[in-house]
């Protein structure tokens, strides 16, 4: 394949998407969906532009790769976002969400899928720990822009952001557990709690917040002497997230972990920018680096496999998408009424999306595993997730501002 044709289609979709993404996220067409939607046209199934198969590599490897490099990049984004002090502040949010949350939405979008689809009961749990995660990717046009800073309320954009964060790299965690299962079912619990949990979790934690103050202490320090120019923040930023990325996976550990923790213990090291500021250089980052995967899976979707599954599996991965998150923020709502009111309970009910986390994680399981099925139905959730999240974005978020300021009026209350 001509590298040029690449270039072309890559370069042109971006730069479109980026002359008219105001307008596009007001009328609620995301960037993600849009590139999703023009790699399924430029690839096999419709005018066979690109073809990922005659790239000369392996497609699933290669879209693991893709994924795993676009979410190092876009959960550095997510970590700088969030202000001084929000970690602290938000104890209870992180604890519910994630210690009690996470393992809510496995055993929701398990039973679903188990129940719905008719696979096997460890096919299902793995499919349920692939699309767990809340994806810090297609969570960002929800958080991040104009739309979101004039609609969506600062807490709820940092929590939605903190959790999209972490539970991306904790969600390694649920989803070898299957895998080991699968593979090597007399030593699965043995691995998982040694290998899996001490040292490539529990290891990227560790290394996430001494690699994060050390090199936010050489940040400060350059920054100090007058050693960078305050345009060069942006190339700092990106390689830190691939080098912890890296690094991490060199290590042995948890590379997608390393990077959010790592960059967000930077974060707090480093001074506090100014919120706007840093929506302009994520917003830069995620047209540049994120973007492009949702093209490249576009033209890898296996529309011919979602055929064969019948009209029933699209239906029942979405209950398993949606309901995985509805039954476990309004479970646990009445642990959250501190944190947040009704209005932003179901916003953030609603907005739990599937997308790159989930496509790397179903890349990974089918390699461990050699399941192809793995693949078929994550990214027929994904795809689903992307339309539906993605155009209830601007409405859902104007709905919830009206609310807000109809509740606000005097005599009215919030909780």
């Amino acid at each position: 394949m001509d590298v040029n044709v690449v270039l072309t289609l890559f370069a042109g979709a971006l730069l479109v998407f980026a002359a008219f993404s105001t307008v596009l996220q007001r009328v609620s067409l995301p960037g993600p969906l849009l590139c999703l939607l023009f790699g399924l046209l430029v690839g096999p199934h419709a005018l066979s532009l690109l073809d990922p198969h005659a790239l000369g590599v392996s497609t699933s490897g290669l879209l693991e790769q893709v994924a795993r490099i676009t979410l190092a990049v876009g959960l550095a984004g997510v970590a700088l976002r969030l202000p001084h002090g929000y970690w602290r502040a938000s104890v209870r949010w992180l604890v519910l969400i994630i210690g009690v949350g996470m393992a809510m939405m496995l055993l929701v979008a398990t039973a679903a899928l188990w129940w719905g689809l008719g696979v096997s009961f460890l096919l299902a749990l793995l499919l349920g720990a692939v699309v767990t995660p809340t994806d810090p990717v297609v969570t960002t046009p929800i958080v991040t822009g104009s739309l979101a800073a004039e609609k969506v309320p600062e807490r709820v954009r940092h929590d939605l952001s903190a959790e999209s964060g972490i539970n991306d790299g904790l969600a390694y965690l649920f989803v070898m557990l299957p895998v080991l299962l699968m593979t090597s079912p007399g030593r699965a619990w043995h691995d998982l709690l040694t290998r899996v949990l001490l040292v490539e979790v529990l290891g990227a934690v560790a290394l996430g917040l001494v690699a994060g103050y050390l090199l936010g202490r050489v940040f400060v320090l350059v920054q100090e002497r007058g050693w960078m120019e305050e345009s060069s923040y942006l190339a700092f930023i990106v390689p830190l997230a691939l080098l912890l990325l890296g690094a991490g996976k060199l290590i042995g550990t948890d590379g997608l972990l390393v990077v959010f923790v790592g960059v967000a213990v930077f974060g707090q090291v480093i001074p506090q920018r100014d919120e706007a500021e840093e929506d302009k250089i994520h917003d830069a980052v995620a047209r540049l680096f994120l973007l492009p995967v949702f093209l490249l899976l576009g033209t890898a979707l296996p529309v011919q496999e979602w055929a064969s599954l019948g009209w029933a599996a699209p239906a029942v991965i979405a209950v398993a998408v949606i309901a995985r998150r509805m039954a476990t923020v309004w479970s646990l709502r009445p642990l959250l009424k501190t944190v947040h009111d009704r209005s932003e309970t179901a916003f953030l009910s609603w907005f739990a999306p599937v997308g790159v986390s989930a496509l790397f994680y179903a890349t990974l399981a089918e390699r461990h595993t050699g399941n192809q099925e793995i693949f078929v139905h994550a990214s027929l959730a994904i795809t689903v997730s992307v339309l539906v999240h993605g155009l209830t974005a601007a409405p859902f978020s104007g709905w919830l501002h009206a609310r807000r300021m109809r509740l606000a009026a005097p005599g009215r209350t919030t909780r």
